[in-house]
Protein backbone atom coordinates (compact mmCIF):
# COMPACT_ATOMS: atom_id res chain seq x y z
CA UNK A 1 0.00 0.00 0.00
CA UNK A 2 1.44 3.32 -1.03
CA UNK A 3 2.06 5.64 1.90
CA UNK A 4 0.42 9.06 1.65
CA UNK A 5 2.69 11.92 0.72
CA UNK A 6 3.56 14.26 3.52
CA UNK A 7 2.10 17.69 2.92
CA UNK A 8 4.37 20.65 3.39
CA UNK A 9 3.27 23.16 6.02
CA UNK A 10 1.35 26.15 4.66
CA UNK A 11 3.39 29.24 3.98
CA UNK A 12 2.81 32.29 6.10
CA UNK A 13 0.87 35.10 4.41
CA UNK A 14 2.83 37.62 6.46
CA UNK A 15 6.16 36.14 5.30
CA UNK A 16 5.10 36.07 1.66
CA UNK A 17 3.92 39.68 1.78
CA UNK A 18 7.07 40.79 3.60
CA UNK A 19 9.39 38.99 1.17
CA UNK A 20 7.46 40.25 -1.85
CA UNK A 21 7.55 43.85 -0.67
CA UNK A 22 11.22 43.55 0.34
CA UNK A 23 12.23 42.21 -3.08
CA UNK A 24 10.18 44.93 -4.78
CA UNK A 25 11.88 47.64 -2.71
CA UNK A 26 15.35 46.19 -3.39
CA UNK A 27 14.65 46.03 -7.13
CA UNK A 28 13.19 49.55 -7.14
CA UNK A 29 16.15 51.09 -5.29
CA UNK A 30 18.67 49.21 -7.46
CA UNK A 31 17.01 50.43 -10.67
CA UNK A 32 16.89 53.93 -9.23
CA UNK A 33 20.62 53.69 -8.39
CA UNK A 34 21.41 52.62 -11.96
CA UNK A 35 19.29 55.39 -13.48
CA UNK A 36 20.85 58.03 -11.22
CA UNK A 37 24.39 56.84 -12.09
CA UNK A 38 23.59 56.83 -15.81
CA UNK A 39 21.99 60.27 -15.69
CA UNK A 40 24.95 61.81 -13.84
CA UNK A 41 27.47 60.19 -16.24
CA UNK A 42 25.49 61.33 -19.26
CA UNK A 43 25.09 64.92 -18.07
CA UNK A 44 28.71 65.22 -16.96
CA UNK A 45 30.09 63.80 -20.21
CA UNK A 46 27.89 66.23 -22.14
CA UNK A 47 29.32 69.11 -20.12
CA UNK A 48 32.88 67.91 -20.72
CA UNK A 49 32.17 67.44 -24.44
CA UNK A 50 30.74 70.98 -24.72
CA UNK A 51 33.83 72.40 -23.06
CA UNK A 52 36.05 70.42 -25.42
CA UNK A 53 34.14 71.81 -28.40
CA UNK A 54 34.75 75.33 -27.08
CA UNK A 55 38.49 74.56 -26.73
CA UNK A 56 38.43 73.19 -30.26
CA UNK A 57 36.88 76.40 -31.58
CA UNK A 58 39.42 78.46 -29.64
CA UNK A 59 42.23 76.47 -31.27
CA UNK A 60 40.62 76.95 -34.66
CA UNK A 61 40.64 80.70 -34.16
CA UNK A 62 44.42 80.59 -33.57
CA UNK A 63 45.16 78.55 -36.71
CA UNK A 64 46.47 79.94 -40.01
CA UNK A 65 48.49 78.87 -43.02
CA UNK A 66 51.67 80.73 -44.15
CA UNK A 67 52.72 81.57 -47.73
CA UNK A 68 54.05 78.03 -48.13
CA UNK A 69 50.76 76.52 -46.96
CA UNK A 70 52.23 75.25 -43.71
CA UNK A 71 50.07 75.07 -40.60
CA UNK A 72 50.75 77.76 -38.01
CA UNK A 73 49.12 78.24 -34.56
CA UNK A 74 49.02 81.15 -32.19
CA UNK A 75 50.33 79.75 -28.89
CA UNK A 76 48.57 82.50 -26.99
CA UNK A 77 45.32 80.74 -27.82
CA UNK A 78 46.54 77.54 -26.12
CA UNK A 79 45.67 77.03 -22.43
CA UNK A 80 48.50 76.10 -20.08
CA UNK A 81 46.83 72.75 -19.27
CA UNK A 82 47.72 71.63 -22.81
CA UNK A 83 51.38 72.38 -22.21
CA UNK A 84 52.04 70.34 -19.03
CA UNK A 85 53.20 66.79 -19.86
CA UNK A 86 50.48 64.17 -19.36
CA UNK A 87 48.16 66.71 -17.74
CA UNK A 88 45.11 64.80 -18.94
CA UNK A 89 44.20 67.56 -21.44
CA UNK A 90 45.36 66.98 -25.03
CA UNK A 91 44.69 68.08 -28.58
CA UNK A 92 45.79 66.99 -32.03
CA UNK A 93 45.32 69.14 -35.14
CA UNK A 94 45.62 67.54 -38.55
CA UNK A 95 45.31 68.95 -42.04
CA UNK A 96 46.30 66.72 -44.89
CA UNK A 97 49.73 65.30 -44.09
CA UNK A 98 50.45 67.90 -41.42
CA UNK A 99 49.78 67.30 -37.74
CA UNK A 100 50.20 69.54 -34.72
CA UNK A 101 50.25 67.81 -31.31
CA UNK A 102 49.84 69.47 -27.90
CA UNK A 103 52.94 69.58 -25.75
CA UNK A 104 51.05 67.74 -23.00
CA UNK A 105 51.20 64.58 -25.12
CA UNK A 106 54.97 64.76 -24.93
CA UNK A 107 56.21 61.98 -27.23
CA UNK A 108 52.85 60.22 -27.49
CA UNK A 109 50.25 60.52 -30.19
CA UNK A 110 46.53 60.00 -30.61
CA UNK A 111 44.80 58.55 -33.63
CA UNK A 112 42.57 61.22 -35.15
CA UNK A 113 39.56 59.83 -37.03
CA UNK A 114 38.86 61.28 -40.45
CA UNK A 115 36.04 63.81 -40.39
CA UNK A 116 34.39 66.11 -42.87
CA UNK A 117 33.65 69.75 -42.28
CA UNK A 118 30.79 70.30 -39.89
CA UNK A 119 31.01 66.76 -38.49
CA UNK A 120 31.62 66.01 -34.79
CA UNK A 121 32.70 62.60 -33.45
CA UNK A 122 32.74 61.71 -29.74
CA UNK A 123 34.82 58.73 -28.62
CA UNK A 124 36.29 57.13 -25.49
CA UNK A 125 39.82 55.89 -25.92
CA UNK A 126 42.92 54.99 -23.92
CA UNK A 127 45.48 57.76 -23.56
CA UNK A 128 48.97 58.15 -22.08
CA UNK A 129 49.59 56.63 -18.64
CA UNK A 130 46.52 54.38 -19.19
CA UNK A 131 44.22 57.35 -18.90
CA UNK A 132 40.57 57.04 -19.87
CA UNK A 133 40.01 59.87 -22.36
CA UNK A 134 36.84 61.42 -23.68
CA UNK A 135 37.65 62.79 -27.15
CA UNK A 136 35.72 65.12 -29.41
CA UNK A 137 36.89 65.36 -33.02
CA UNK A 138 35.45 68.20 -35.11
CA UNK A 139 35.91 68.92 -38.82
CA UNK A 140 36.37 72.49 -40.02
CA UNK A 141 37.02 74.26 -43.35
CA UNK A 142 39.46 77.21 -43.13
CA UNK A 143 41.17 78.97 -46.05
CA UNK A 144 39.74 76.23 -48.23
CA UNK A 145 41.64 73.63 -46.22
CA UNK A 146 40.00 70.75 -44.28
CA UNK A 147 41.14 70.74 -40.69
CA UNK A 148 40.45 68.05 -38.08
CA UNK A 149 40.83 69.02 -34.43
CA UNK A 150 40.71 66.37 -31.69
CA UNK A 151 40.47 67.60 -28.11
CA UNK A 152 40.67 65.07 -25.25
CA UNK A 153 40.27 65.14 -21.48
CA UNK A 154 41.03 62.49 -18.85
CA UNK A 155 37.89 61.31 -17.01
CA UNK A 156 39.79 60.08 -13.96
CA UNK A 157 38.53 62.84 -11.65
CA UNK A 158 35.01 62.47 -13.00
CA UNK A 159 35.03 58.66 -12.55
CA UNK A 160 36.35 59.01 -9.00
CA UNK A 161 33.57 61.48 -8.20
CA UNK A 162 30.99 59.19 -9.79
CA UNK A 163 32.17 56.21 -7.74
CA UNK A 164 32.03 58.31 -4.58
CA UNK A 165 28.51 59.37 -5.47
CA UNK A 166 27.51 55.74 -6.16
CA UNK A 167 28.86 54.57 -2.80
CA UNK A 168 27.15 57.41 -0.96
CA UNK A 169 23.90 56.93 -2.84
CA UNK A 170 24.10 53.17 -2.22
CA UNK A 171 24.65 53.67 1.52
CA UNK A 172 21.73 56.11 1.72
CA UNK A 173 19.60 53.65 -0.29
CA UNK A 174 20.44 50.81 2.13
CA UNK A 175 19.44 52.97 5.12
CA UNK A 176 16.21 53.97 3.36
CA UNK A 177 15.61 50.31 2.47
CA UNK A 178 15.96 49.22 6.09
CA UNK A 179 13.60 51.96 7.24
CA UNK A 180 11.06 51.02 4.56
CA UNK A 181 11.35 47.32 5.43
CA UNK A 182 10.69 48.05 9.09
CA UNK A 183 7.73 50.23 8.15
CA UNK A 184 6.24 47.71 5.76
CA UNK A 185 6.76 44.90 8.29
CA UNK A 186 4.91 46.94 10.90
CA UNK A 187 2.15 47.75 8.40
CA UNK A 188 1.79 44.08 7.35
CA UNK A 189 1.63 42.90 10.95
CA UNK A 190 -0.87 45.61 11.85
CA UNK A 191 -3.11 44.78 8.90
CA UNK A 192 -2.92 41.03 9.57
CA UNK A 193 -3.58 41.39 13.29
CA UNK A 194 -7.32 40.75 12.74
CA UNK A 195 -6.35 37.28 11.53
CA UNK A 196 -4.91 36.59 14.99
CA UNK A 197 -8.27 37.59 16.44
CA UNK A 198 -9.90 35.24 13.96
CA UNK A 199 -7.62 32.41 15.10
CA UNK A 200 -8.47 33.07 18.75
CA UNK A 201 -12.17 33.15 17.90
CA UNK A 202 -11.88 29.83 16.04
CA UNK A 203 -10.13 28.32 19.08
CA UNK A 204 -13.00 29.49 21.32
CA UNK A 205 -15.42 27.98 18.82
CA UNK A 206 -13.60 24.64 18.99
CA UNK A 207 -13.65 24.66 22.79
CA UNK A 208 -17.37 25.33 22.73
CA UNK A 209 -17.06 28.72 24.41
CA UNK A 210 -19.00 30.35 21.58
CA UNK A 211 -21.31 29.25 18.78
CA UNK A 212 -20.08 31.67 16.12
CA UNK A 213 -16.93 33.39 14.92
CA UNK A 214 -16.81 36.89 16.34
CA UNK A 215 -14.54 39.24 14.44
CA UNK A 216 -14.47 42.71 13.00
CA UNK A 217 -11.81 42.59 10.31
CA UNK A 218 -11.06 43.97 6.87
CA UNK A 219 -13.81 44.13 4.29
CA UNK A 220 -12.10 41.33 2.32
CA UNK A 221 -12.41 38.88 5.25
CA UNK A 222 -15.83 39.88 6.59
CA UNK A 223 -17.82 38.02 3.85
CA UNK A 224 -15.87 34.81 4.57
CA UNK A 225 -16.64 35.07 8.30
CA UNK A 226 -20.31 35.75 7.56
CA UNK A 227 -20.51 32.66 5.32
CA UNK A 228 -18.75 30.56 7.97
CA UNK A 229 -21.21 31.67 10.64
CA UNK A 230 -24.10 30.90 8.30
CA UNK A 231 -22.65 27.43 7.70
CA UNK A 232 -22.29 26.81 11.44
CA UNK A 233 -25.92 27.78 12.03
CA UNK A 234 -27.06 25.54 9.17
CA UNK A 235 -25.06 22.55 10.45
CA UNK A 236 -26.35 23.07 13.98
CA UNK A 237 -29.96 23.21 12.78
CA UNK A 238 -29.51 20.10 10.62
CA UNK A 239 -27.94 18.16 13.50
CA UNK A 240 -30.72 19.23 15.86
CA UNK A 241 -33.43 18.20 13.38
CA UNK A 242 -31.70 14.86 12.79
CA UNK A 243 -31.52 14.12 16.52
CA UNK A 244 -35.17 15.07 16.98
CA UNK A 245 -36.20 12.88 14.06
CA UNK A 246 -34.18 9.95 15.41
CA UNK A 247 -35.69 10.45 18.85
CA UNK A 248 -39.22 10.41 17.43
CA UNK A 249 -38.40 7.32 15.36
CA UNK A 250 -36.89 5.55 18.36
CA UNK A 251 -39.94 6.33 20.47
CA UNK A 252 -42.25 4.94 17.80
CA UNK A 253 -40.13 1.81 17.34
CA UNK A 254 -39.83 1.20 21.07
CA UNK A 255 -43.60 1.41 21.38
CA UNK A 256 -44.04 -1.21 18.65
CA UNK A 257 -41.33 -3.39 20.19
CA UNK A 258 -43.14 -3.24 23.54
CA UNK A 259 -46.31 -4.43 21.81
CA UNK A 260 -44.39 -7.32 20.25
CA UNK A 261 -42.87 -8.25 23.62
CA UNK A 262 -46.34 -8.24 25.23
CA UNK A 263 -47.57 -10.36 22.36
CA UNK A 264 -44.84 -12.94 22.99
CA UNK A 265 -45.99 -13.24 26.61
CA UNK A 266 -49.57 -14.18 25.71
CA UNK A 267 -50.57 -17.79 26.62
CA UNK A 268 -51.44 -18.79 23.08
CA UNK A 269 -47.97 -17.66 21.89
CA UNK A 270 -46.20 -19.39 24.79
CA UNK A 271 -47.92 -22.56 23.71
CA UNK A 272 -46.10 -22.25 20.37
CA UNK A 273 -42.35 -22.20 21.24
CA UNK A 274 -41.40 -22.47 17.57
CA UNK A 275 -43.17 -19.10 17.08
CA UNK A 276 -42.25 -17.45 20.38
CA UNK A 277 -38.48 -18.00 20.16
CA UNK A 278 -37.99 -16.34 16.69
CA UNK A 279 -40.31 -13.53 17.77
CA UNK A 280 -38.29 -12.82 20.94
CA UNK A 281 -34.98 -13.05 19.10
CA UNK A 282 -36.15 -10.66 16.40
CA UNK A 283 -37.54 -8.25 19.00
CA UNK A 284 -34.27 -8.27 20.96
CA UNK A 285 -32.23 -7.78 17.77
CA UNK A 286 -34.40 -4.81 16.75
CA UNK A 287 -34.06 -3.29 20.23
CA UNK A 288 -30.27 -3.52 20.03
CA UNK A 289 -30.26 -1.95 16.58
CA UNK A 290 -32.39 0.95 17.82
CA UNK A 291 -30.11 1.52 20.81
CA UNK A 292 -26.98 1.31 18.66
CA UNK A 293 -28.22 3.82 16.10
CA UNK A 294 -29.41 6.18 18.82
CA UNK A 295 -26.01 6.07 20.47
CA UNK A 296 -24.30 6.63 17.13
CA UNK A 297 -26.55 9.60 16.38
CA UNK A 298 -25.78 11.08 19.79
CA UNK A 299 -22.05 10.65 19.15
CA UNK A 300 -22.41 12.83 16.08
CA UNK A 301 -23.34 15.56 18.55
CA UNK A 302 -23.85 19.17 17.78
CA UNK A 303 -22.08 20.96 14.96
CA UNK A 304 -20.04 22.67 17.65
CA UNK A 305 -17.72 20.89 20.13
CA UNK A 306 -18.61 20.94 23.81
CA UNK A 307 -17.29 23.23 26.43
CA UNK A 308 -14.64 22.33 28.96
CA UNK A 309 -16.15 19.98 31.52
CA UNK A 310 -15.65 20.18 35.29
CA UNK A 311 -14.30 16.67 35.83
CA UNK A 312 -14.50 16.55 39.63
CA UNK A 313 -18.09 17.75 39.71
CA UNK A 314 -19.31 15.45 36.93
CA UNK A 315 -17.49 12.37 38.27
CA UNK A 316 -18.83 12.98 41.78
CA UNK A 317 -22.42 13.09 40.48
CA UNK A 318 -21.86 10.04 38.30
CA UNK A 319 -20.39 8.00 41.17
CA UNK A 320 -23.27 8.98 43.40
CA UNK A 321 -25.79 7.87 40.76
CA UNK A 322 -24.07 4.53 40.18
CA UNK A 323 -23.90 3.81 43.91
CA UNK A 324 -27.65 4.39 44.13
CA UNK A 325 -28.26 2.12 41.12
CA UNK A 326 -26.14 -0.64 42.67
CA UNK A 327 -27.22 -0.08 46.27
CA UNK A 328 -27.71 -3.79 46.77
CA UNK A 329 -24.05 -4.42 45.89
CA UNK A 330 -22.00 -1.88 47.87
CA UNK A 331 -18.57 -1.20 46.39
CA UNK A 332 -15.55 0.67 47.70
CA UNK A 333 -14.96 3.17 44.85
CA UNK A 334 -11.83 5.33 45.17
CA UNK A 335 -11.39 8.04 42.57
CA UNK A 336 -8.83 10.78 42.00
CA UNK A 337 -8.55 13.63 39.44
CA UNK A 338 -5.24 15.41 38.80
CA UNK A 339 -5.31 19.16 39.21
CA UNK A 340 -4.18 19.73 35.61
CA UNK A 341 -6.49 17.14 34.04
CA UNK A 342 -8.96 18.75 31.64
CA UNK A 343 -11.56 17.40 29.25
CA UNK A 344 -12.66 19.63 26.38
CA UNK A 345 -15.60 18.01 24.67
CA UNK A 346 -19.22 17.12 24.97
CA UNK A 347 -20.47 16.57 28.53
CA UNK A 348 -22.77 13.76 27.39
CA UNK A 349 -19.83 11.99 25.76
CA UNK A 350 -17.93 12.07 29.05
CA UNK A 351 -20.87 10.77 31.07
CA UNK A 352 -21.60 8.03 28.50
CA UNK A 353 -17.96 6.94 28.42
CA UNK A 354 -17.36 6.88 32.19
CA UNK A 355 -20.88 5.65 32.88
CA UNK A 356 -20.45 2.51 30.77
CA UNK A 357 -16.98 1.77 32.14
CA UNK A 358 -17.96 2.28 35.79
CA UNK A 359 -21.22 0.38 35.33
CA UNK A 360 -19.23 -2.62 34.06
CA UNK A 361 -16.85 -2.28 37.00
CA UNK A 362 -19.79 -2.28 39.45
CA UNK A 363 -21.25 -5.39 37.79
CA UNK A 364 -18.06 -7.44 37.77
CA UNK A 365 -16.09 -6.22 40.79
CA UNK A 366 -16.19 -7.90 44.19
CA UNK A 367 -15.41 -5.04 46.57
CA UNK A 368 -13.01 -2.44 45.15
CA UNK A 369 -12.93 -0.10 42.14
CA UNK A 370 -10.26 2.47 41.32
CA UNK A 371 -10.75 5.47 39.03
CA UNK A 372 -7.82 7.72 38.23
CA UNK A 373 -7.93 10.74 35.90
CA UNK A 374 -4.50 12.05 34.85
CA UNK A 375 -3.05 14.74 32.63
CA UNK A 376 -0.96 12.98 29.93
CA UNK A 377 -0.74 15.32 26.97
CA UNK A 378 -4.51 15.30 27.10
CA UNK A 379 -6.61 13.38 29.59
CA UNK A 380 -6.30 9.72 30.60
CA UNK A 381 -9.03 7.73 32.43
CA UNK A 382 -8.01 4.45 34.10
CA UNK A 383 -10.61 2.21 35.76
CA UNK A 384 -9.59 -0.98 37.60
CA UNK A 385 -11.63 -3.54 39.54
CA UNK A 386 -11.00 -6.68 41.58
CA UNK A 387 -13.34 -8.84 39.52
CA UNK A 388 -12.51 -12.00 37.53
CA UNK A 389 -11.12 -10.00 34.59
CA UNK A 390 -10.91 -11.40 31.06
CA UNK A 391 -8.66 -13.86 29.31
CA UNK A 392 -6.27 -12.54 26.63
CA UNK A 393 -8.56 -13.87 23.90
CA UNK A 394 -11.61 -12.17 25.42
CA UNK A 395 -9.78 -8.82 25.69
CA UNK A 396 -9.70 -8.64 21.87
CA UNK A 397 -13.41 -9.47 21.60
CA UNK A 398 -15.24 -7.57 24.33
CA UNK A 399 -15.33 -4.26 22.44
CA UNK A 400 -17.24 -5.90 19.60
CA UNK A 401 -20.84 -4.85 19.51
CA UNK A 402 -23.09 -7.42 21.18
CA UNK A 403 -20.26 -9.61 22.56
CA UNK A 404 -20.72 -10.75 26.17
CA UNK A 405 -17.97 -12.65 27.97
CA UNK A 406 -20.42 -13.96 30.59
CA UNK A 407 -24.14 -14.41 29.93
CA UNK A 408 -24.85 -14.71 33.65
CA UNK A 409 -24.77 -10.92 34.08
CA UNK A 410 -27.52 -8.71 32.61
CA UNK A 411 -26.58 -6.48 29.71
CA UNK A 412 -26.74 -5.99 25.96
CA UNK A 413 -23.04 -6.14 25.07
CA UNK A 414 -23.15 -2.58 23.77
CA UNK A 415 -21.38 -0.75 26.63
CA UNK A 416 -17.74 -1.16 25.59
CA UNK A 417 -18.68 -0.85 21.91
CA UNK A 418 -20.20 2.55 22.67
CA UNK A 419 -17.07 3.46 24.64
CA UNK A 420 -14.95 2.50 21.65
CA UNK A 421 -17.09 4.69 19.34
CA UNK A 422 -16.70 7.66 21.67
CA UNK A 423 -12.94 7.18 21.93
CA UNK A 424 -12.59 6.92 18.16
CA UNK A 425 -14.63 10.09 17.66
CA UNK A 426 -12.02 11.94 19.78
CA UNK A 427 -9.05 10.24 18.02
CA UNK A 428 -8.15 8.60 21.32
CA UNK A 429 -6.90 5.21 22.48
CA UNK A 430 -8.72 2.41 24.32
CA UNK A 431 -6.55 -0.16 26.13
CA UNK A 432 -7.76 -3.22 28.06
CA UNK A 433 -5.53 -5.36 30.25
CA UNK A 434 -5.43 -7.16 33.58
CA UNK A 435 -5.07 -4.88 36.59
CA UNK A 436 -1.71 -5.23 38.30
CA UNK A 437 -3.14 -3.71 41.50
CA UNK A 438 -6.55 -5.36 41.94
CA UNK A 439 -6.24 -8.34 39.62
CA UNK A 440 -9.41 -7.70 37.63
CA UNK A 441 -9.98 -5.78 34.41
CA UNK A 442 -8.12 -2.49 33.81
CA UNK A 443 -9.47 -0.14 31.16
CA UNK A 444 -7.50 2.93 30.14
CA UNK A 445 -8.81 5.63 27.83
CA UNK A 446 -6.52 8.37 26.51
CA UNK A 447 -7.99 11.38 24.76
CA UNK A 448 -5.49 13.82 23.18
CA UNK A 449 -5.58 17.57 23.59
CA UNK A 450 -7.58 19.44 21.01
CA UNK A 451 -5.24 21.74 19.04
Amino acid sequence: MKSPERQSPPKSLSSRLSWGLALSLVLLLFVQWLLASYAIRHLTENQVANRLVQDSESLLAGLRFDENGRLQIDTRRISTVYQRPFSGHYFVISSGDEKYVSRSLWDKDLLVPEVNAGVEIRLNMAGPEKQNLLTVTSGYLKQDRLIGIMVAEDLKVFNAGLRQFQWLYGAVSVVILLILLLMQNWIVRSELRPLQSLRASMARLERGETDRVEMTGPAEIAPVIAELNRLLITMSNKARRSREALGNLAHALKTRLAVLQQLSERPEVKALPQVRQPLEESTEAMRRIVERELKRARLIGDALPGQRVNLREEIALLVQTLQLMHAGQPRDLIWHVDDNAQFSGDQEDLLELLGNLLDNAFKWSRKRILLNVADRDGVAFRIEDDGPGCSPGELDQITRRGFRADESKPGSGLGLAIVRDIVESYDGELMLQRSSILGGLAVEVRLPKRQ
